[in-house]
């Protein structure tokens, strides 16, 4: 049964349901969170739960349910998804346990795209909208999409979430509205992205109310993460990059990378002009929407792991300043 058409029916349906309608007006993906919240209402039908009451022994019970091969990080999803609901169970009165987040499973390496594979990416996501209608999604805002990704760094919650006044052309700003942290923050754009947004709205946004999204389908509905991933892998094959060989569940290359891949490039421009990375490091933060600087500064060290060029400069910088070991 699809996440669109599933109907709750465990005791908590009505709360669930009236949670989920209250993130969509606060602008979240609800159908992600649907489908997290799905999963508890169906453990709660499949044991008779009749209590409208959230023991530590049921949460931990469905946990446990969850597929053995569902990733450490993926579990935390779950587990923070339900303490959202569990916190607005709470303002209602209700006892929800909420459990503690496992220790996140740092055995994931961030793909960065070289800068061949970024302008390969381009031009076939280009050379695929020349192949579908313009008026279509693939044709048209598919492209615009993945710039906005690369050129801003955004989550694609973010991107997908845009509305036509969060765009000031003008300034060349983008607003984001209840990001990570149900915070909103200003992310500054380059005039070459500038440029193709303003293109884009007077084509296909021109006198939209502000609150238009800027990406949507034909209802004029947000788009689904799974209709994305399936047009960027569509992109990946097209440009001829190829997905490692990963066991399943695990975490491959996504649209998520185009995010490390931005924060990845702007260090490397900022090396390559001459300043210092880590003074960089606290201005880039706040942009991409880290809670603390720790997030950005991982960023550095893939950077010097992905520049060859960086690290012979540091290398030819430092000849001469150590001190010889014999031989």
């Amino acid at each position: 049964m699809s996440g669109k058409s599933y109907k709750f029916a465990s005791p908590f349906a009505d709360e669930i349901t009236a949670y989920l309608e209250l993130r969509k007006s606060q602008g979240h993906n609800h159908l992600r969170e649907k489908h997290f919240l799905g999963s508890l209402d169906r453990y709660l039908l499949g044991k008779n739960i009749s209590k409208k009451e959230l023991s530590a022994p049921m949460i931990e019970g469905w946990l446990q349910s969850l597929s053995v091969e569902i990733s450490v990080n993926t579990k935390i999803v779950y587990i923070s998804h339900y303490s959202q609901f569990a916190k607005y169970l709470h303002t209602l009165g209700f006892e929800a346990f909420i459990p503690e987040r496992p220790i996140d499973d740092k055995s994931y390496i961030p793909y960065v795209f070289s800068e061949a594979e970024i302008a390969r990416i381009f031009a076939s996501v280009d050379n695929l909208a020349a192949s579908y209608r313009r008026s279509g999604f693939a044709g048209l805002q598919f492209p615009i999409l993945l710039r906005i990704l690369y050129g801003c760094g955004l989550r694609l919650d973010e991107a997908l979430g845009l509305q036509v006044g969060d765009v000031d052309l003008k300034s060349g700003v983008l607003l984001i509205r209840s990001a990570k942290g149900n915070k909103d923050r200003l992310v500054p754009m380059d005039d070459s992205l500038a440029d193709v947004l303003s293109r884009y709205i007077s084509h296909n946004r021109k006198n939209s109310p502000k609150d238009t999204l800027m990406f949507s389908n034909r209802k004029g509905e947000r788009h689904s993460g799974m209709m994305m991933r399936h047009w960027f892998n569509v992109t990946l094959e097209e440009a001829g990059i190829e997905k490692p060989d990963l066991p399943r569940y695990s975490r491959n290359i996504c649209l998520h990378c185009l995010r490390h891949t931005f924060a990845v490039h702007s260090f490397r421009k900022h090396d390559l002009a001459g300043m210092d990375m880590y003074s960089a490091a606290p201005l880039l933060s706040p942009y991409m929407g880290h809670a603390k600087i720790y997030g950005t500064e991982t960023y550095l060290h893939m950077t010097a792991e992905n520049s060859a060029d960086i690290i012979e400069k540091t290398a030819a910088y430092s000849s001469g300043l150590f001190p010889e070991v014999p031989r």
